[in-house]
């Protein structure tokens, strides 16, 4: 069970202004590009970014419609499995948050009447938590090549067609209470600023981009963030 808190995930200026698209970024004002440098260096000096991730490996033991039994008695249950996820032998299942400190500075500007500042620091947040996800998605896809077989493209709970119902599933696989990761009663992932996947190995597992999956997102007609969708890849 791979825990990992040794990350440098430092953004610069320009990656965050790169981030928001041609359109977006034309409208950055000198008064905003200084505000991102402030916050960054606050950031760093602060230690407000405390990244960790966590994940397991799960052999398979049966499956059925909709659902795979893993070792210990565990089981993930989703309609798409079978067709994300088909022969797989094994499921990773993985958590990985920056902590709650970006987030406590956020409600605070927002607190202060200070929408611009919040903004800028929740962007910070945000793509600071999908470099850590794609880290984490590394990981997992590097595991499966020790064990000589493919790892297919990543799922997360709250994506349409994998419901949210799985989040305590695979939080529970994932060990998040190693990294003090866990679930609201309302079912959402606290700190906020956490990602949590899975992903089948076997052979010539089917793959996806990132596109895809905002695709498959229910936040896609308003996120910032949202990736161009690209045909699924099978090998």
């Amino acid at each position: 069970m791979p825990v990992f808190t040794d990350f440098r995930l430092s953004l610069t200026v320009e990656e965050i202004v790169s981030s928001w698209g041609s359109r977006r970024a034309r409208l950055a004002s000198t008064r905003m590009m200084a505000m991102l440098a402030e916050l960054l260096a606050r950031i760093e000096a602060n230690h407000w970014i405390q990244p960790k991730l966590s994940f397991d490996v799960w052999p398979v033991v049966s499956s059925g419609p909709g659902r795979l039994d893993l070792r210990g008695g565990k089981r993930i249950s989703s309609r798409t499995l079978g067709h994300h996820l088909p022969g797989a032998v094994q499921v990773a299942a993985g958590v990985c948050t920056i902590g709650g400190g970006v987030e406590k500075h956020v409600s605070e500007a927002f607190a202060a009447s200070d929408r611009l500042r919040a903004v800028m620091l929740d962007e910070i947040g945000t793509l600071t938590l999908f470099r850590l996800g794609n880290q984490l998605e590394e990981l997992i896809q590097a595991e499966a090549e020790k064990l000589g077989l493919e790892a297919s493209g990543v799922l997360s709970p709250g994506e349409d067609g994998f419901e949210i119902s799985q989040l305590g599933p695979v939080l529970e696989l994932a060990h998040s209470e190693e990294i003090c990761v866990s679930q609201t009663a309302s079912g959402m992932l606290t700190p906020r600023k956490s990602i949590s996947m899975v992903v089948g190995f076997g052979t010539r597992m089917p793959k996806w981009s990132r596109g895809d999956r905002c695709a498959r997102c229910g936040a896609r007609a308003r996120c910032p963030h949202r990736q161009p969708q690209f045909a699924e890849v099978s090998p």
